[in-house]
């Protein structure tokens, strides 16, 4: 009798803790109706020797946009290898969004996304307009919701990208999720490379 309670004990322990540790966040389904009329629009414009790397996206009112520090090549060292802003609302700073472009290509297919699956996230496609514009991860990192997202360089995915790639990286609390996902996938969705 005590091997059987401990048996179903520990059953439900292992129960428990899965679903706890397996929380999903709900995405943007496809085609999600996205209505830019108040929303302000930011271009970042990049070139550094042969590598442009300009990006823009747009942004609702009452979020600040910061550019994050680069510097230029010196005899002591290379380039910054990133560039690109962190949004986060007005007086708060602690849950951004952080719009990168990063110097190097990289297969899409694989790399980029494998380390996101590793550690548990969901794997989701960024739709807009009826485009592949990208690949979505989504997971709860240290009780924040986290959400990457790799976008594409043209309308279908690449098998590898040249020069430089745009990435999107949100960390924000729960509860500042819930009561902002309209406007946080409504930046995600905005952001493309200026050809």
């Amino acid at each position: 009798m005590k091997k059987w309670l401990y048996f179903i004990s520990l059953s439900l322990l292992i129960f428990f803790l899965f679903v706890a540790c397996s929380e999903k966040i709900g995405t943007i389904p496809e085609n999600y109706s996205y209505n830019y009329d108040n929303y302000l629009e930011y271009d970042y414009m990049k070139k550094a020797g042969d590598t442009k790397g300009s990006f823009s996206f747009k942004y609702p009112k009452g979020w600040v946009v910061e550019k994050l520090p680069t510097w230029e090549a010196t005899s002591e060292k290379e380039a910054s290898p990133d560039w690109g802003v962190e949004l986060y609302k007005e007086g708060d700073k602690e849950n951004k969004i952080t719009i990168l472009g990063i110097v190097g290509g990289v297969p899409v297919d694989k790399s980029r996304g494998n380390e996101w699956e590793k550690q548990g996230f969901q794997k989701s496609q960024l739709v807009v307009g009826n485009v592949k514009r990208g690949e979505v991860y989504s997971g709860i990192v240290e009780n924040k919701v986290k959400t990457v997202v790799l976008y594409y360089d043209k309308d279908n995915p690449p098998r590898f990208e040249s020069g430089w790639r745009l990435e999107a990286h949100a960390q924000v609390d729960k509860q500042f999720y819930n009561k902002n996902k309209n406007e946080i996938w409504h930046i995600l969705a905005s952001v493309k490379k200026i050809e």
